[in-house]
């Protein structure tokens, strides 16, 4: 038994022995890295002309190609702060970081960084959106010097009730895209397919406040606002001029945006989900510098034609339009069916349900194939875009040889998706 005794008593101390070796074994540090930020402009909230990190905030670290989240945010300083990275190791390689962390889509090469800046901000007084000032940082120390990436356009607004601001241009402004790092000055090298040709701000908006959004650099065109009024109504300003904006600017586009009177009527801008049932719609698209019509007529599996153009003032349209372009529309919980006005026997709907099907593949056409039943759902994106809202691949509104078409992305070469806007007849 005294053997025995000893025996076991070894065998606790060799246990004992190889529990400390496991221990040792685990022993974890972090990584952590600190954050400086590029003097005015480059991060999530302003005081005055200088921006401050929030807590809040989190970045990306790329190692190994692989994006990891930082876990914990401590400030510093209003310039600088540490993150710390829970699933990397103190000695981990960083390639590059991107804040916000939601912004990192991968790597390219050596050298370039693909990003995304929101399509959709939100609006806040004196400042820009959380997470909208998308920076990056080249990796190699434990402390990393930020790059912002994006512009901001300010306007002020000198008009109460205004729930959302779109800005667009002919030029894509937002979305994804490569990003050279460029000897830390970031320059943006490739647009990525969502790349979108505008930003949506959502208020509400307080008169007389400064509001920003960020946008990639860049040379604009056709630069249009439209300000939503809480009566759905949309004040619609244009700008022929090109607008320059290179990295870090803050640049005025307007100031005391008032709100345009619609005039008994005319043919004035309403957003599609303040429009009722039974009112009579003009839908146009904007291709280029031409704002072109849908027409209504019955086409079976041919796409309806785009060759009808209008003319646009403003908020509202100028010429007389023919029976054969108005619709009606029917909402339902943010999506929206287009049937020719007083018809409900057909629909605006998508042919195909192959993301390779052919893009001539929009119809006015009954409903009688049951494949085709919930290609008739649309909505009304941020950019102003009309997509296909179903289970199948998102199908744009898009204009080719003076035919709407249905592209499977946004932004082609070839099949330019239209920003569409909509027009009701004021009583």
């Amino acid at each position: 038994m005294k053997k025995m005794f000893v025996l076991w008593g070894a065998l606790a101390l060799l246990t004992a022995a190889c529990s400390n070796e496991e221990s040792q074994e685990v022993s974890f540090s972090p990584l952590v890295l600190t954050a400086l930020q590029e003097g005015e402009a480059t991060r999530t909230s302003l005081s005055g002309t200088e921006v401050h990190w929030s807590a809040g905030d989190n970045v990306a670290a790329f190692v190994s190609n692989v994006a990891h989240t930082s876990t914990a945010t401590e400030i510093l300083s209003a310039k600088s702060a540490r993150f710390t990275f829970s699933d990397l190791a103190a000695d981990a390689v960083v390639q590059y970081a991107v804040y916000p962390a939601s912004a990192a889509v991968g790597l390219v090469g050596e050298s370039v960084v693909t990003v995304t800046v929101p399509t959709e901000q939100t609006a806040v007084a004196g400042s820009f959106a959380e997470g909208s000032a998308v920076a990056i940082a080249k990796g190699g120390s434990s402390t990393l010097g930020f790059k912002n990436v994006c512009g901001f356009l300010a306007f002020t607004i000198n008009a109460d009730g205004v729930q959302s601001v779109h800005i667009y241009a002919n030029e894509k402004m937002t979305g994804t895209a490569d990003v050279n790092w460029n000897s830390g000055n970031p320059t943006v090298s490739a647009f990525k397919p969502f790349a979108y040709t505008g930003v949506k701000l959502t208020g509400p908006f307080t008169k007389g406040a400064t509001y920003y959004a960020a946008v990639f650099p860049g040379n604009y065109t056709g630069l249009t606002l439209k300000l939503t009024h809480s009566n759905g109504y949309v004040s619609t300003y244009t700008n022929s001029n090109t607008l320059t904006i290179s990295r870090k600017d803050n640049v005025v586009i307007a100031r005391d945006l008032s709100l345009r009177t619609p005039t008994s009527g005319t043919w004035f801008e309403k957003a599609p989900a303040t429009i009722g049932s039974d009112v009579p719609v003009i839908i146009v698209g904007k291709v280029g510098n031409d704002y072109r019509l849908i027409s209504n007529a019955d086409t079976g599996d041919s796409s309806p034609s785009a060759a009808t153009t209008a003319t646009v003032s403003g908020s509202t349209v100028t010429t007389d339009v023919a029976a054969e372009f108005k619709w009606n529309l029917s909402t339902t919980g943010g999506k929206f069916t287009l049937y020719p006005a007083g018809v409900n026997t057909r629909w605006l709907n998508c042919q195909t349900t192959k993301e390779s099907g052919s893009q001539t593949c929009m119809a006015v056409s009954d409903d009688s194939n049951d494949s085709y039943f919930d290609r008739r759902f649309f909505i009304w994106d941020a950019t102003g875009h009309l997509v296909t809202s179903d289970g199948y691949k998102d199908r744009y509104l898009s204009y080719n040889n003076d035919l709407w078409c249905g592209e499977t992305f946004p932004t082609s070469t070839g099949y330019p998706a239209a920003v569409f806007s909509f027009y009701v007849q004021v009583p």
